[in-house]
């Protein structure tokens, strides 16, 4: 009696490593999946399009308030240069 518990036992545990198998390779082929995508990207350079958007956009703040902190500056010693205005 004992014997065949053990030998069902072991066919239930044999299933479940089949069944593990088959799991894991799916989840590797949608992992493969996400890796190429994410080549792609980065191979047709969206995220390098992306980063010089930000650069650039940040650096036009940072232009920006450097003007303002001279302008305010200027302000405190007036000499009627208003070159900053305009801009």
């Amino acid at each position: 009696m004992e014997s065949s518990i053990t030998v069902q036992s072991i066919k239930v545990l044999q299933a479940q490593l089949k069944a593990s198998y088959s799991r894991i390779a799916a989840l590797t082929a949608e992992v493969d999946l996400y890796k190429k995508k994410y080549r792609d990207a980065v191979d047709n350079n969206e995220y390098k399009e992306k980063y010089r958007n930000l650069r650039d956009h940040q650096h036009d703040i940072l232009e920006r308030d450097f003007k303002m902190r001279q302008k305010s500056l200027t302000e405190l010693n007036y000499d009627g240069d208003d070159e900053l205005e305009g801009q």
